[in-house]
């Protein structure tokens, strides 16, 4: 986010709660914080956050950040992961930064592989319990 849309976020927080101020040295603080999460993002933890049942705590922007990386894999180790992971996948190029964040349409691409890889990790898991299965060589292979 940049710090217009910073301010945006904290004014639309001031629409809920009449304590929080939108001025020059508020918003700078939290640009400090939120420089790195999306601004969508940002709008939609704040609205939850006010009709949620956390709506009777302060809102502060920790809740924006607690939010966001609950959704959007947004902790550096989470970046640096999901970008390991498309790079060896070919989803973004080799010299894709390993600290910059994905665009959407990749994260999307990437979340659908890994739930495709743990649904078949689960199905093979399922066919492993079968009795008989895997089957029990005994001592082939082995020296005596």
């Amino acid at each position: 986010m940049n710090m217009v849309e910073v301010g945006q976020v904290l004014t639309i927080a001031s629409g809920f709660d009449r304590f929080i101020t939108v001025d020059r040295v508020t918003t700078s603080a939290w640009f400090l914080v939120l420089s790195g999460v999306d601004f969508e993002e940002a709008k939609v933890a704040t609205v939850a956050h006010f009709i949620g049942p956390q709506a009777k705590e302060i809102f502060s922007v920790r809740h924006i950040l607690a939010a966001v990386a609950d959704a959007g894999r947004n902790a550096p180790a989470a970046i640096e992961a999901d970008v390991r992971s498309a790079k060896a996948r070919g989803l973004v190029a080799v010299s894709w930064p390993s600290r910059e964040r994905l665009p959407e349409l990749v994260r999307d691409a990437l979340f659908t592989l890994r739930e495709r890889e743990r649904r078949s990790a689960a199905e093979m898991f399922d066919q492993d319990q079968i009795a008989g299965s895997p089957v029990d060589v005994g001592t082939v292979g082995r020296r005596a």
